[in-house]
């Protein structure tokens, strides 16, 4: 069964990357630019631009169409691709039509994603909770995934497996921004595949093969399986230490990718997987104690 995801937080924190790194065979639906960051990898994902001519019905075809084709489908920047689409249609509905109208156009893209054969992404920016009045009363809506109108930033991510928000965190290992999953009175987050710890790398492969599913790397990328194994194992193994030394573990690793004349973007990749999937795998080993921890 696939995934149906919404990876949601402020801008220029990781989310497109960390999409770039779990599906990097996937098919990205961006706005013009917004793979740039791929080439931290080394990598060039296929890219279909989305711009003013490819609306939302045109994305949901494609999710259709495609689904049979790639192993994920990754629709980046949602958030700007909706302003676009609801921009379209208040010049063709007046009032709130224009809303009902944008509403129909995005819960079929959504459909389309709930019933591909794929996994399926979206990635968005985040609002803040807030308070809305409608017809005499007044609704409080969580901080959720950006999205224009007052139903749809609850009724998009209630049809999703994964919503995660990217949260801060100065403790992170490696980069500093983090996906919550866990409970938040305030912002929506969740997690059906009953997998993943509360705050966790942004490492959408890892969480997805810990799950189960199978998501093997293209060709070119396949000689990074074996190393991400091994180096994981030495870093459980020191994670479980009270005073964990991770980069006098990492530092021959390291040297020993180099001079195999591994690209330094790839080791730099095969360290961040290897690294998150040890964070993933510890987590899942102490998991009963870890729920004690929390009562």
């Amino acid at each position: 069964m696939s995934v149906f995801g919404i990876v949601y937080g402020p801008a220029k924190t990781g989310k497109t990357l960390a999409t770039v790194r779990a599906f990097p065979d996937g098919l990205f639906i961006a706005p013009k630019g917004g793979l740039t960051c791929a080439r931290w990898l080394n990598w060039e994902p296929k890219l279909v631009e989305a711009d003013e001519k490819i609306g939302m019905a045109h994305i949901t075809q494609i999710i259709k169409q495609a689904q049979d084709k790639y192993p994920a489908i990754i629709i980046d920047d949602f958030s700007i691709i909706c302003d676009v689409e609801l921009a379209k249609c208040k010049k063709s509905h007046s009032g709130w039509s224009a809303f009902d109208a944008f509403n129909q156009r995005v819960y079929e893209l959504r459909d389309a994603a709930r019933a591909a054969s794929c996994h399926v992404f979206l990635t968005m920016h985040e609002q803040p909770p807030k308070e809305v009045k409608k017809e005499g009363s007044t609704k409080y809506i969580p901080g959720s995934p950006l999205i224009p109108g007052w139903q749809l930033p609850e009724k998009l991510p209630a049809m999703a497996d994964l919503v995660v928000r990217v949260i801060y965190d100065d403790d992170a290992l490696g980069w500093p921004y983090l996906y919550q999953a866990g409970p938040d009175p305030d912002y929506i987050t969740g997690d059906r595949l009953a997998i993943t710890p509360e705050k966790f790398p942004l490492n959408l492969r890892e969480v997805l093969l810990l799950a189960g599913y199978d998501l093997p790397r293209p060709e070119e990328l396949q000689f990074m399986d074996e190393h991400v194994g091994r180096i994981s194992q030495e870093l459980v193994k020191e994670l479980n230490q009270k005073r964990p030394k991770i980069k006098a573990v990492l530092q021959p690793f390291v040297e020993g990718l180099s001079k195999e004349g591994i690209d330094n973007r790839h080791v730099r990749w095969i360290i961040a997987d290897a690294l998150d999937r040890a964070q993933l795998n510890k987590h899942n080993n102490n998991l009963i104690d870890n729920f004690i921890n929390t009562l």
